[in-house]
């Protein structure tokens, strides 16, 4: 600050955040381009002049400095962006249609609207805008208090009483809309289809009337020896054993015969007494049936005996000197359980033993209906 005799001088500074300005003619539905800057540098500054008998000058710039950095060694370098006499305009006020000079203010922002009178005429008036942001809110009311004597100056801000006016008038609100609900899954199991089950007082009454294992026709196995049957560890199912119905027990799963004190025990025949079985080469295999014959399921259904088999004269007479050689060997029908279960479980170990089945279930089914 500086004192004479006649008036005192004195600058304020202000920096700032940011500088905007636009410039353009005063225009029906026209538009302001507006210009930016932010750094390196900004600066507010107002130098005042005031004597006791009235004020004399309030000059306010906009300056942007430019550092050259120390490296470079190039000295700083003010661009002046705005130059205004606030004072200069108070003279206008009668001659223009509006105010030439007006601030605004809200917050830290404060903007300037001047007239700009090198492109105003007498029909057409000139404007020009700036805006700059300080720091904090005190700094632009230090520039508004500072000015007010000669640039009108109005808040933005709403007043307590709009304020409570507005705090008084219901917000309407906005309806929240609720997601959309995933649609309802339900997995549920698979329902398991029940397994028929036979009738036990029909099929023990059928058993019954089947012929035994003894009777069974042996004509339909091709000849070969035990010893080409297949390992017990490439194909290893449960011993099974086989024997004439005696109750429905039997009929739940499969049983492995015991031996017990109570049975009677057979004479064993030696084995020089049996019959020795023709061998061949060739490994052993059941007669081919027809892929045509029908399975045991629909067998009753149908009630129609398997085709015969083709002819094949080599498979005939083979199976011809097996029947033959079986009812010679009538010690087979001595033999104990234990021994009968063993010829039997590498019978079941047969690839043909399925197909064997499948056949004799249609044979004793229509033995069964045919009546005696």
């Amino acid at each position: 600050m500086a004192t004479s005799s006649s008036s005192t001088t004195e600058t304020k500074t202000y920096l700032l955040e940011k500088y905007s300005r636009a410039y353009s003619a005063k225009k029906e539905n026209g538009s302001s381009e507006w210009q930016h800057f932010t750094n390196p540098i900004l600066r507010l500054i107002l130098d005042t002049k005031l004597s006791p008998e009235k004020a004399e000058s309030f000059r306010l710039r906009i300056v942007w400095t430019m550092n050259g950095g120390a490296s470079s060694g190039a000295a700083q370098q003010d661009i002046v962006l705005e130059d205004l006499d606030l004072l200069a305009f108070s003279s206008l006020n009668e001659k223009a249609d509006s105010a030439p000079l007006k601030g605004v203010y809200r917050d830290t922002t404060f903007g300037l609207r001047y007239l700009y009178i090198p492109e105003s005429s007498e029909n057409q008036n000139v404007y020009r805008r700036f805006q700059v942001s300080f720091s904090t809110s005190a700094a632009t009311l230090q520039l508004v208090d500072a000015i007010r004597n000669v640039c009108p100056c109005k808040t933005t801000e709403p007043s307590p009483q709009e304020r409570r006016r507005a705090a008084a008038v219901p917000v309407p609100s906005v309806p929240r809309v609720q997601p959309a609900a995933p649609d309802n899954v339900f997995f549920t199991q698979p329902m398991e289809q029940p397994i028929p089950r036979p009738n036990p007082t029909a099929l023990v009454s059928q058993l019954q009337r089947m012929p035994t294992m003894q009777t069974l026709d042996y004509a339909m196995l091709a000849p070969g020896s035990s010893q080409a049957l297949l390992p017990s560890s490439e194909l290893d199912p449960p011993f099974v054993h086989y024997s004439s119905p005696r109750s429905i027990d039997t009929l739940s799963g499969p049983s492995v015969y015991a031996p017990s004190s109570s049975d009677p025990q057979p004479n064993f025949p030696k084995p020089s007494s049996f019959p020795t079985l023709p061998v061949t080469s060739s490994p052993p295999k059941l007669a081919s049936f027809p892929e045509s014959s029908p399975p045991a399921s629909t067998a009753d259904s149908t009630l129609m005996p398997p085709p015969p088999p083709p002819s094949n004269p080599s498979a005939k007479a083979d199976s011809q000197s097996l029947v033959s050689a079986l009812r010679d060997a009538t010690e087979l029908y001595d033999l104990p359980h234990s021994a009968l279960a063993r010829l039997v479980g590498d019978v079941v170990r047969e690839d043909g033993f399925v197909r064997l089945l499948e056949n004799l279930s249609s044979m004793w089914a229509m033995k069964a209906l045919t009546p005696a």
